[in-house]
């Protein structure tokens, strides 16, 4: 159509076909490596007709007719001995009437924990952790609405151990932490979930609003180890400022509930790009993000983020933290222009690190 590379015809035709995505992995509290992701989209031929006829006249090529079947497949390493695989997918039904998410995956991941005192801050705990996860999700669209009421359940099994060679704190001193420890621990949950989903396109929208309740219990007489609730409520809004200027914000806050001491892993973190994962964690974790995107043409678009979080062992230290922000560009190309597949590398520059991220989609 407009003489780009474009892999949407090959995705469509070839009944094997699916989109690769490489990942570089600059993660900071597990190295540096290389993830590769096979991304693979499910139609019948009857959408691929009606998607492909769509292409040869408009500029987005289809990308607002959803993909009912979706599936990813990957794996990945890092120079620090960390090596995962994992598989997921996602179906709906009914004209997206009914969705449902099913994914899994087997990890060896050595990667480092904080504490969140004062005078210890600067300190990591590195633990080599290796198990499996999976979870499900259904949820259901109330009648002509963009609200979804749902359950979800999730389960992880992992073996802790420490890794005494890189660690900041004296052996003997993580040896007597371990003894007090469940080194198998195992978390099982059910939960509710509420969502309102108005995105003009699942990958990279450029309007509307995707609100998500989430309220889980992890309990004993579900397989877990430990007693605990956790909540987590995101939302992120798009507004069109213009006709290729879109202006995106992000906001989240997850808390635990609980009256004992769990697994290092149970316990949310500052999640935003430029912040190594765990760096930040408490009991109560609240962060906001916003994103400015220009489309400079129907195929390549520039954008710019910024963002903040706190974390604390309470609603009240959370406020009472320091503040960890983190900034930085990027770009996305449209890779598939018929299902709306846009594909680019973020730079993100945060309290203690740049990172590099290869995006599929907004990055949020």
């Amino acid at each position: 159509i407009d003489g780009y590379f474009d892999a949407g015809e090959y995705l469509a035709e070839n009944a094997y076909g699916f989109l690769p995505v490489p990942s570089i992995i600059t993660e900071p509290s597990v190295g540096n490596g290389l993830a590769v992701m096979g991304l693979f989209l499910h139609e019948t031929d009857a959408q691929k007709e009606k998607r492909k006829e769509i292409a040869t006249h408009s500029i987005d090529g289809g990308a607002q007719l959803l993909t009912p079947g979706i599936s990813v497949v990957g794996l990945g390493a890092t120079d620090n001995g960390s090596k995962l695989g994992f598989a997921g997918h996602r179906q709906t039904w009914g004209k997206d009437s009914i969705r449902y998410l099913v994914g899994g995956g087997y990890g060896d991941i050595n990667m480092s924990y904080y504490s969140q005192s004062d005078f210890a801050d600067a300190l990591s705990l590195d633990l080599n952790l290796q198990g499996y996860g999976l979870l499900q999700k259904f949820q259901y669209r109330i009648a002509g609405s963009a609200l979804f009421v749902g359950v979800s359940q999730k389960f992880l099994s992992v073996d802790m151990s420490n890794r005494h060679d890189n660690s900041a704190l004296p052996a003997e001193l993580i040896d007597r932490l371990s003894g007090l420890l469940n080194t198998s621990p195992k978390v099982s949950a059910l939960g509710a979930v509420i969502e309102y989903d108005s995105l003009n396109n699942f990958f990279l929208p450029t309007s509307g609003y995707n609100y998500i309740v989430e309220y889980d219990w992890f309990s004993e007489s579900l397989g877990s180890d430990y007693d605990y609730q956790t909540l987590n409520i995101e939302g992120i809004n798009y507004w069109p400022l213009a006709k290729s200027l879109t202006f995106g914000l992000k906001m989240r806050y997850q808390s635990v509930s609980s009256d004992d001491r769990l697994p290092v892993f149970a316990y949310p973190y500052i999640d935003l790009r430029g912040i190594p994962k765990n760096r930040y964690q408490g009991q109560n974790v609240g962060s906001a993000e916003v994103q400015l995107m220009w489309k400079v043409t129907p195929r390549w678009t520039l954008l710019s983020f910024a963002g903040s979080g706190l974390a604390g062992d309470s609603g009240s230290a959370m406020w009472d933290s320091d503040e960890q922000s983190a900034y930085g560009v990027g770009f996305r190309y449209t890779i598939a222009r018929r299902y709306g597949l846009h594909m680019g590398i973020d730079v993100a520059k945060g309290p203690e690190d740049v990172a590099w991220y290869v995006n599929v989609g907004s990055g949020f």
